[in-house]
């Protein structure tokens, strides 16, 4: 029997949350959805942990991770496996000369099958997923019929945001999965997940970096603000900036911030600014609103 099959969910809570900050409903559902035997679909934007969780949980649970990135280049074949046609060539269709792809090599060993950003894979690749969802087992060709172990389960995510290279997913597809939405978490989470990503910093600098992705992310002029991979990228980045410049100005920050958020949010189709432009809008404002010793507590952890 997978571990999936026959842990006690409870004791499973405190080490998952050892390495998960906050989002306890979340895991419980997720966690919940697994043990019912539930493909389950996690919907939102970048950088709100839904890899993390299921790592984290694939890990303390002790149950096979195959991740696959969901992209034009998945194919059924991919996600089932092939021959490999130098092997066909030298002794024929042989059990041997199959080559498993994520999905079969989850099926057999009760593990999780992970599909990142199901949204932009191909029509035809998530077609393959319905038979297995459904009976867990596929048919393959010249092979034969694998079926799923116990503890096989599928997860996928996606961005809802995103509208380049994606793809309609097909309601029997949907059909088969729950889904739980996750968006971004309190402010005092993601200071302890940019705490516990950095190095030893200050608490003004982990607020300021903190409070610029938290504004940019209802900021009129884009469409998507910063993840908090923005915050503890710019805490990181200013700490080694202050390496050559111990005391940094205003400009400084708004230079490191430029650098850390401007890829990581998406711009309104209306707005004549520019990501550079947004940014310095928003750290001046953040600036004006903390207490007029930031940039000296910022400075002294140099």
């Amino acid at each position: 029997m997978s571990a999936l099959e026959t842990v006690d969910l409870r004791t499973v809570i405190d080490p998952i949350f050892e390495k998960v900050v906050g989002r306890r409903k979340e895991v419980v559902l997720i966690l919940s959805a697994l043990k019912a035997g539930k493909p389950i679909l996690l919907e939102g934007p970048p950088g709100v942990s839904k890899t993390t969780i299921l790592r984290t949980l694939s890990s303390i649970l002790g149950v096979p991770f195959h991740f696959v990135e969901g992209n034009e280049d998945l194919t059924a074949s991919k996600l089932i496996g092939y021959f490999d046609p130098a092997a066909v060539l030298q002794t024929g269709y042989r059990p041997e000369n199959f080559r498993e792809g994520a999905l079969t090599l989850a099926m057999r060993d009760g593990g999780i099958l992970y599909i990142e950003e199901i949204n932009r894979a191909p029509p035809d690749a998530l077609n393959s997923l319905v038979v297995a969802l459904s009976e867990k087992e596929i048919h393959v060709p010249r092979f034969g019929e694998i079926s799923a172990s116990p503890g096989f389960r599928v997860v996928a995510a996606m961005n809802p945001y995103d509208d380049i290279g994606v793809q309609r997913i097909s309601r029997a597809i949907l059909d088969r999965f729950t889904k739980l939405k996750l968006d971004y978490q309190s402010k005092e989470e993601e200071m302890e997940i940019v705490r516990v990503n950095t190095k030893d910093n200050s608490e003004k600098l982990m607020e300021l970096g903190v409070e610029i992705g938290r504004r940019s992310r209802d900021n009129p002029d884009l469409r998507l603000g910063a993840s908090v991979r923005g915050a503890i990228d710019f805490v990181n980045v200013v700490m080694e900036r202050q390496v050559f410049d111990p005391s940094l100005t205003k400009e400084d920050l708004i230079e490191c911030a430029s650098l850390t958020y401007s890829s990581k949010i998406w711009l309104s189709a209306t707005t004549e600014k520019t990501e550079e432009d947004v940014i310095r809008d928003i750290v001046n404002a953040v600036f004006n609103e903390m207490e007029p010793e930031t940039l000296e507590e910022i400075n002294k952890n140099s």
